[in-house]
């Protein structure tokens, strides 16, 4: 294996829980040579939460709504666990590591920060969808989910609406929505989507994105 930072890709899936993101992340793993580091907020945010900010107003609390929508909310601990999250996966990229990121843009901030962050860096923006009642029929099926976060989040997810590739996993398997990502890479599909959604998030900047304060302002958690 070769690594060259100057072709480090970042592959960054985006979509509901349950849409199928971590097992079609693994599918296009298998699929490239060399083959990607695989992270995501399941892989390092969530297990790295100490036992005391489960479900906490430190770490994260799950908010349900009167139509049965559950949302996810992070507390000061989850928001700065997820912003040293962000980082990690430019200095992997620095280091000349691909990196396929299984996330979830579940609050506005997320996707800011990650233009922030990953500026200078190529990125393919993956948008996975599913629908609505296929969705939440997997996350019934899992059984490790709060119920209710398929319907949270769906409406905020893409509400974006910038990919370089979209796949949908509604009725489609994961190696046929991987092959359709890897096809989509092989035949050079331009790295473009940051690029318009920075141009577009210009007069909006921070608008929603906890402020990143200096060490000695900072709150100890």
């Amino acid at each position: 294996m070769t690594i060259d930072d100057r072709s480090a890709r970042i592959i960054l899936l985006n979509g509901t829980t349950s849409a199928g993101k971590s097992t079609l992340a693994r599918a296009i793993q298998r699929r490239l040579d060399p083959q990607p580091v695989l992270t995501g907020l399941d892989a390092f945010v969530f297990p790295s939460f100490p036992p005391a900010w489960n479900e906490t107003p430190t770490g994260c609390i799950f908010e349900k709504t009167p139509d049965g929508a559950v949302h996810l909310r992070l507390g000061p601990g989850g928001i700065a666990l997820t912003k040293a999250f962000h980082p990690s996966v430019a200095a992997m990229a620095n280091e000349g590591l691909s990196v396929i990121v299984d996330d979830c843009l579940f609050e506005p901030w997320l996707l800011q920060d990650w233009l922030d962050v990953l500026s200078g860096h190529h990125i393919t923006f993956v948008g996975v969808y599913c629908d609505l009642a296929e969705a939440e029929r997997r996350e019934l099926q899992r059984g490790d989910r709060q119920i209710g976060q398929v319907l949270g989040q769906i409406g905020q997810v893409h509400l974006h609406g910038d990919y370089d590739i979209s796949v949908d996993t509604t009725a489609k398997t994961p190696s046929q929505c991987a092959d359709e990502v890897v096809q989509a890479l092989k035949s050079g599909v331009g790295a473009t989507a940051f690029d318009r959604l920075r141009r577009n998030s210009l007069g909006r900047r921070g608008s929603q994105n906890p402020s990143k304060k200096p060490a000695s302002e900072r709150t100890m958690i």
